[in-house]
């Protein structure tokens, strides 16, 4: 049988083999914190990982309250849990944090479960209690990881970029000075700028897409921005192989920065077009969704495994890398993007599969502040 202050086996060969006590020991030396209790909460049996995870001896704590274990400023959403799992029938799961002996905090996940007899008549509820302080950190580390191999590709990719473009840079400056030729000056004059240009638009996206640096103050109306990017896009498309399809609903008016907007539809669009080098279908839609414009653009494309849609807004990841593209010069068009619609509180998404195209959804909630927030002059448009 049992004993019940030690939670071993002694010797009753007559009580060896009843199911209760292979019960008790199983409770008892489970590897998981168990704590049972009855239909008001208190508690009326503690095993012995529940004694080394609280620190407290089954003698002290049958009796009293099970939500005594977890700490005041979470205890009334877990009290609520428990009753629902108690006069309900309910399955609570829930976590929580506490710190041990040695003041150390733990992440605390528990699983509580009603039990109730053979008629359905709930008796009380067994609480699964298991320390999950060690994944939660190497969940961490993990993203640590993440960022960190994600910031040194995006360092080397500028460190190559930069290169190529000073490496030019000295190239023809070293020609014209062995050049008399006024004309020679001139030329390279005129590319040097041009270079020098290149660096200072992928600065300002990169700062577009940490900060939303919107340095043009010029604002727009959301619905306009789409339209003049839609007209854009039929001009470029004119005698191509991809066919645009749209569908533009009137929306209430919202004002966003101008130029901010138009960088993000017009990435949004450059990516979807150059999924499509064989031709196929471009699809742009607004829609009014009450508290908040919903905007899809979608391709025909050859499609995202999983791995590039969980890396499809980092910065400097492409699909698109070519024998005349090695080397990151391309892959900020969705990060900056993402980056823009960040800070106008907007979110993005992207659903596809291999060999069926990408759907991307961009959702902005209309802003409350703007007097004009109920216009609506914007006619559909397809």
């Amino acid at each position: 049988m049992i004993d019940r202050a030690s939670g071993r086996i002694v010797n009753d060969t007559k009580h060896d083999s009843h199911p209760e006590a292979f019960h008790r020991l199983l409770f008892n030396q489970a590897g998981m914190a168990m704590v049972a209790a009855d239909r008001d909460g208190h508690i009326t049996a503690w095993n012995r990982a529940a004694q080394r995870m609280f620190g407290a001896a089954s003698e002290v704590m049958v009796g009293s309250h099970w939500t005594s274990l977890i700490p005041l400023e979470e205890r009334e959403g877990a009290s609520k849990m428990l009753s629902d799992c108690l006069n309900h029938d309910e399955v609570a799961e829930f976590e929580f944090s506490m710190r041990d002996e040695h003041g150390t905090r733990q992440q605390l996940a528990a699983i509580v479960t009603p039990i109730a007899e053979v008629e359905g008549k709930t008796l009380g509820g067994l609480a699964c209690v298991r320390d999950i302080t060690n994944r939660l950190i190497l969940r961490e580390r993990l993203a640590h990881q993440t960022k960190m191999a994600a910031l040194g590709e995006m360092a080397g990719a500028l460190a190559h970029h930069f290169n190529n473009i000073l490496g030019g840079i000295v190239t023809s400056v070293d020609f014209a000075l062995a050049s008399d030729n006024p004309d020679v000056l001139a030329r390279v004059l005129e590319q040097t700028a041009t270079a020098l240009g290149r660096p200072t638009d992928l600065v300002n996206n990169l700062l577009a897409f940490a900060e939303g640096d919107f340095r043009d103050a010029s604002r727009c109306e959301f619905g306009e921005a789409v339209i003049d990017v839609v007209v854009e896009t039929e001009k470029r498309l004119l005698g191509s192989r991809i066919q645009l399809n749209i569908e533009i609903d009137a929306i209430p008016v919202m004002s966003v920065p101008r130029t901010a907007a138009m960088t993000m539809l017009r990435n949004l669009v450059e990516n979807a077009i150059e999924s499509m080098p064989e031709g196929g279908e471009l699809t742009i839609t607004l829609k009014d969704k009450n508290d908040h414009a919903e905007l899809r653009v979608g391709d025909t494309g050859s499609g995202l495994d999983d791995e590039t849609i969980s890396r499809i807004f980092e910065p400097f990841f492409t699909t698109k890398r070519t024998g005349n593209d090695p080397a990151f010069s391309r892959g900020l068009g969705l990060a900056v993007a993402h980056g823009i619609l960040k800070v106008l509180h907007g979110a993005i998404s992207v659903s596809s599969s291999e060999g069926h195209g990408s759907d991307f959804l961009v959702t902005l909630p209309y802003q409350e502040n703007d007097p004009s927030r109920h216009e609506n002059h914007l006619g559909t448009w397809k």
